[in-house]
């Protein structure tokens, strides 16, 4: 029996880079019964659909929700922020300035609260608004890992151009629903 969190070979994508950019192409444009959305994986589908019935637009950068002060007072209340020294420790390969790896750890609103890791790679996901303070809830940002994990309740992983905004298309992403061990409630 596998883990909740280890992904089968059948839950795969096997559909090519093309076709999804394609079906995303005709979903975005309103056609939602083509042919092509078909072959694009339930969990992407029907969150692109969610998405596109919340009129999210297919571009541009995510709200920010959180600034400066706010942002650094909601922090230190957070349930997770005592938490975030094991994040670290846990998901992050030694010295993380260049491991080719980014966390983000955000609230169940889907607002990111903290982001870490390779300082080169942050740079580059800065310009599509992968900041703390920014919500990538679907509502904001439609189909995302951070998003589509808190709207389904359980851990995914959105590839390429599976994310609804096309700013995402060249990211691979995956994340998890983390929950309170007494009460089970969302934490983010």
């Amino acid at each position: 029996m596998s883990a909740p969190w280890q992904v089968s070979r059948e839950s795969l994508p096997a559909t090519s880079r093309l076709l999804v950019e394609r079906a995303h192409e005709e979903l975005v444009a309103g056609n939602l019964h083509d042919r092509r959305l078909q072959e694009v994986r339930p969990l992407v589908r029907e969150s692109w659909e969610r998405s596109w019935r919340r009129r999210v637009g297919p571009e541009g950068a995510p709200p920010i929700d959180l600034v400066s002060e706010e942002l650094e007072a909601y922090r230190l209340a957070h349930p997770l922020a005592s938490a975030m020294d094991m994040i670290r420790a846990l998901l992050l390969p030694g010295e993380a300035a260049d491991t080719g790896v980014i966390i983000a750890v955000g609230d169940q609103a889907g607002r990111l609260l903290w982001i870490e890791g390779d300082r080169q790679l942050r740079s580059l996901t800065d310009d599509m608004g992968f900041v703390a303070g920014a919500n990538w809830s679907e509502d904001a940002v439609g189909t995302s890992a951070p998003g589509t994990a808190l709207a389904l309740g359980r851990s995914v992983q959105i590839r390429g151009a599976e994310h609804y905004n096309r700013l995402v298309h060249p990211w691979s992403c995956t994340a998890a629903p983390v929950r309170d061990p007494e009460t089970k409630r969302v934490l983010g």
